[in-house]
């Protein structure tokens, strides 16, 4: 099997660079990468074998033919057409008929369940995001622009950990009603929604964070669209437990904000997981399959979101159990 896709190589290797691929078989490990990781993947690789060569189709080929291997994983969400065809061409000109098989989420499969050392990772990784969301709460305020507070955020990130996990979402009054806007000039209106998303990166892995802030205070609105947007997110966090599939869990959250009329104002998934990458399965989502294991961590992040009035949302992130959850997300709500 080749490796290309980045998480998967560090999951795998313990190599964080950028520019890496690895060749497994039942006899090899090895890490094939150019003269400016050489270094990097002989300390962080332990167990492989790392081979300095800017062609790495070249080496994948002769290692295939010298090996008499006759068929070659590759991983799908990860090989573009043209490196296939490349490859193809490549073994062709070794006279290697080895079939290439793409696999589909072979690795991410395995990175579903966090053990131990990335669960105290995505733990501390969770409390530094806590602290910079405590810091939000405390700033946010009418007349202050979202690319002001989000500049603001992004600094206290950096300061806590690696740095952000994604891009520090802030969306204030009607731009709230944009999940994923990007902060930008426009002040926060006194009694508005703020939207607030943001994580940090911890020696890889990620934390996600989101909280909804009314500059200046609540109105009536604002106090209903908060209340059953937290009510669906108890709900979902009460109810979700391994064994069941994400669309189980996707439709605690669902059922709630339908019931009290604004199922249509909820177009995303409940949640996603988390890990060294900030989308990672297992989803929940109505199209979310996956049967939820033990050890998953996932974001738990029901909203509503209302055109020429804004939004809420708010995010917790958990890990899965056999009996429920455990909310690692302790910021004030």
């Amino acid at each position: 099997m080749l490796v290309t896709g980045e998480a998967n190589r560090r999951y795998l290797s313990g190599f964080t660079g950028t520019a890496a691929t690895l060749l497994i078989s039942s006899q090899d490990r090895r890490l094939v990468t150019d003269s400016r990781y050489t270094e990097q993947a002989t300390r962080q690789a332990a167990g492989y074998d790392v081979i300095e060569n800017v062609d790495t189709l070249g080496v994948v080929a002769g290692w295939i033919a010298a090996r008499g291997i006759d068929r070659l994983g590759v991983e799908s969400e990860h090989t573009s057409l043209k490196q296939h065809r490349e490859l193809v061409e490549r073994l062709a000109e070794e006279s290697q008929a080895a079939e290439v098989k793409p696999l589909d989420g072979l690795v991410e499969e395995q990175r579903v369940v966090k053990d131990e050392a990335e669960l105290a990772l995505l733990r501390e990784a969770v409390r530094l995001a806590d602290d910079v969301m405590t810091a939000a709460g405390e700033a946010v305020a009418p007349g202050m622009s979202e690319r002001e507070l989000s500049l603001e955020l992004e600094r206290l990130i950096r300061e806590a950990g690696d740095g952000p996990s994604f891009p520090t979402i802030v969306a204030g009054g009607p731009n709230a009603a944009m999940a994923h806007h990007s902060p930008g000039e426009r002040p926060i209106g006194a009694g508005e929604p703020v939207i607030v998303d943001l994580g940090v990166r911890l020696d890889g892995y990620c934390s996600d964070i989101t909280r909804t802030f009314a500059a200046g205070g609540a109105d009536a609105q604002f106090d209903e669209i908060y209340r059953i947007v937290l009510k669906a997110q108890a709900a979902t966090e009460a109810g979700t437990r391994a064994g069941m599939t994400g669309r189980v869990a996707d439709a605690l959250a669902r059922e709630v904000i339908s019931d009290a009329g604004y199922g249509g104002s909820f177009g995303h998934g409940t949640g996603h997981g988390v890990g060294l990458e900030i989308h990672e399965a297992p989803t929940l989502s109505p199209r979310g399959a996956n049967v939820l294991a033990a050890g998953a961590v996932v974001s738990v992040e029901p909203g509503i979101y209302l055109p020429n009035w804004g939004g809420v949302r708010i995010e917790d992130l958990v890990v899965v159990e056999a009996d429920g959850v455990d909310v690692l997300t302790q910021a004030p709500k």
